[in-house]
């Protein structure tokens, strides 16, 4: 982690460095206050500060008021170095803003100490921010599925003239990892076709199953897709939706339901988020009451794919389904991968993995386990478990269910626009 160091004394600069130097911090080093403010307002602020009382330019405790000022979703824990000590002076750094306070000559051992206890509160903020951030996606996306049910109760719109057709490609991308047959529990022949369809009248969408072409198939520049996934806790499979619809197509399929025009792309990736999101619903709610064990631990997810995205290859053994939305077609395909319990190491675990037994096993009577069969890792939760590990005596696996390969390409940190 990034730590700030504010002191204009060459001599109790670098001992502040080499010290957190030592135990694996990144230093960046200002030698006034000026200075230090700019560098925690910069958007690639490191987020722990060790800040001189008194220094050229804006003193430590100036430097506080004027950051606290600001409006920072995760604000840098700021630890004041000085030779004052006395009550007074540490409650005048502690009210400017300060988080806490070491007075010169500090002992190395006590603020590492501090920094690790700095680490958690910073760590805090930032698990907190994304579960905001995830909050604030979910609202909107709920604020949607409002308005286009809002929309059926108003009179349909005219038809709507279409745009160009996405640009032509060429793609040799490698295939995925061939899936498996279907499990024992699944659709009935036709069921899809009619409960896809049946979802789609909760949006205000007409669809009618048409032909889907046969073979492997690529999706194309410019298109939008989206994921949902079931886990077959029964059967241990992965079970894959993709929907695919090109640009042109989404805008109007959008238009249609919302009586509006999409502001940006992640307008529409939003959009057809809570399409796939009604489809998976119908789709796992049929597969449960027929006995199918099955859990949807991870959001549904869109994308727009651009020119340099590589094509995701849906495999000629899924199973593919078209549905003409009266002028326009939705792709629908349905794919099965094996995923039986790994056994991982409780510091080697991986976002969005599933847990696929209660952990820890070794637990006193009634005692609750820290994760659960058939939910997905956090950042919070793989260090709880990995918390939990370093108490015990004896180090003990998790078992988890691995991504579908089509899942690990939709839940990947880069990419173009992602899902809400």
């Amino acid at each position: 982690m990034k730590v700030l160091i504010a002191e204009d004394d060459r001599i109790s600069r670098e001992i502040l460095a080499r010290a957190l130097e030592t135990a694996h911090y990144e230093t960046l080093a200002v030698t006034d206050g000026s200075a230090a403010l700019a560098a925690l307002l910069d958007a690639d602020s490191p987020l722990i500060a060790l800040l001189d009382w008194v220094m050229p330019g804006l003193d430590g405790t100036e430097v506080c008021r004027q950051l606290r000022a600001t409006k920072r979703p995760i604000q840098p824990y700021i630890i004041i170095v000085s030779s004052k000590f006395r009550t007074g002076e540490i409650t005048e750094g502690l009210d400017a803003g300060a988080d806490d306070f070491i007075s010169k000559p500090f002992d190395p051992d006590e603020l590492l100490a501090r920094m690790r206890v700095a680490e958690r509160i910073v760590g805090y903020q930032i698990a907190l921010q994304k579960q905001l951030d995830q909050y604030d996606s979910l609202g909107r996306r709920y604020s949607l599925l409002g308005e286009i049910v809002a929309q059926q109760l108003q009179p349909p719109l005219e038809a709507l003239d279409l745009p160009p057709d996405p640009i032509a490609e060429a793609e040799d991308a490698p295939p995925p990892l061939a899936p498996v047959a279907p499990p024992p529990i699944w659709f009935a022949a036709g069921e899809i076709q009619t409960l896809v369809p049946r979802a789609l009248t909760e949006l205000g969408l007409s669809a009618h199953p048409t032909v889907a072409p046969p073979g492997e198939r690529a999706t194309g520049v410019a298109s939008f897709t989206t994921w949902a996934g079931f886990l077959d806790l029964k059967h241990n499979r992965w079970i894959d939706l993709v929907i695919e619809i090109d640009a042109g197509a989404a805008l109007v399929v959008y238009e249609r339901a919302l009586r509006r025009k999409p502001l940006k792309p992640a307008d529409v990736c939003s959009f057809l988020a809570e399409t796939q999101a009604v489809i998976a619903a119908t789709l796992k709610s049929a597969l449960s009451t027929k006995g199918c064990h099955v859990t949807a631990p991870l959001l549904t997810r869109a994308e727009q794919r651009d020119l340099w995205d590589p094509a995701l290859r849906i495999p000629g053994e899924s199973e593919l389904y078209r549905f003409d939305l009266d002028g326009v077609t939705l792709d629908l395909a349905v794919v099965c991968y094996p995923s039986a319990p790994r056994p991982r190491s409780p510091w080697d675990l991986r976002l969005h993995e599933v847990i696929a037994a209660p952990y820890p096993a070794a637990r006193a009577p009634n005692a609750p386990p820290i994760a659960d069969r058939g939910e997905a890792l956090t950042e919070h939760l793989i260090k709880q478990i990995a918390d939990c590990a370093d108490r015990m005596p004896q180090e003990e696996n998790a078992a988890v269910y691995e991504l579908s390969p089509i899942a690990q390409r939709f839940h990947r940190a880069n990419g173009a626009i992602r899902a809400l």
